[in-house]
């Protein structure tokens, strides 16, 4: 009898905290939980936009996260630079994309500023690395939380943007988040950025569209995304 008794103590304490989570959450009823499953990521406003340019007006946000060494060399600012070199810049964020140098071999190209990467990307071959005809995929951006595009996913909309992933509930009952959790992002038809800090603060890294990124480790991006946003354009 006391072993049932146990038991079914156990089983109250789980319902209880689910329902505990679900109530933090706004969720109070099956139609409230209908709808956060089938939530998108809210429409990029034209505050996100300002906090995204706000983000570089000097005063970076506190406990910025130190920099990840990417697997392959590091162009900053021009200049390439072993790996490790990011070490140097942890402090201060870096706006990143990868693409692929004068030789053909595959590169990180950062920069110590956000205009150094617009003015990159507007100089950049469109599709330097990734398929030809991004026309051809889906307009949505995957985020997983493994590698190879495996385990739990997120996805975001055209012009759609988590701010906040800290915010933004995973796993099958919404117990848990997804900040700091994405290893893997899918190929889209769309330019994606992603940022280390919440509320696009913090580094950069802007991934072109049309190119599978499978493994982020491999750019230091690895476990440390806290917001993301799909363009729904092309640079």
């Amino acid at each position: 009898m006391a072993r049932t008794l146990s038991r079914e103590s156990s089983h109250e304490e789980r319902v209880a905290r689910v329902r505990e989570v679900f109530a933090e959450s706004g969720v109070n009823s099956y139609e409230q939980l209908v709808n956060r499953l089938a939530d998108d990521a809210p429409l990029l406003s034209h505050e996100d936009h300002v906090m995204m340019i706000g983000a570089t007006d000097g005063s970076p946000p506190a406990a910025l996260r130190p920099h990840q060494p990417p697997e392959m060399m590091v162009v900053i600012d021009g200049e390439t630079n072993e790996p490790e070199t990011v070490r140097e810049f942890d402090g201060q964020p870096l706006y990143s994309t990868p693409g692929v140098d004068k030789k053909g071999s595959q590169v990180l190209y950062s920069f110590t500023t956000l205009q150094g990467l617009n003015d990159h990307l507007v100089a950049a071959p469109p599709h330097d690395i990734g398929t030809s005809n991004p026309d051809s995929l889906s307009e949505l951006s995957y985020y997983y939380e493994d590698e190879d595009a495996g385990g739990d996913w997120l996805q975001n909309g055209p012009g759609r943007a988590w701010p906040d992933l800290r915010k933004v509930p995973r796993g099958f009952l919404h117990t848990q988040n997804w900040n700091d959790i994405i290893s893997s992002v899918n190929w889209c038809r769309w330019d994606v950025s992603v940022w280390d800090r919440p509320n696009y603060q913090g580094s950069q890294l802007y991934l072109r569209a049309g190119v599978t990124y499978f493994h982020l480790s491999q750019l230091g991006w690895n476990d440390c995304i806290s917001a993301t946003a799909n363009w729904g354009r092309r640079f």
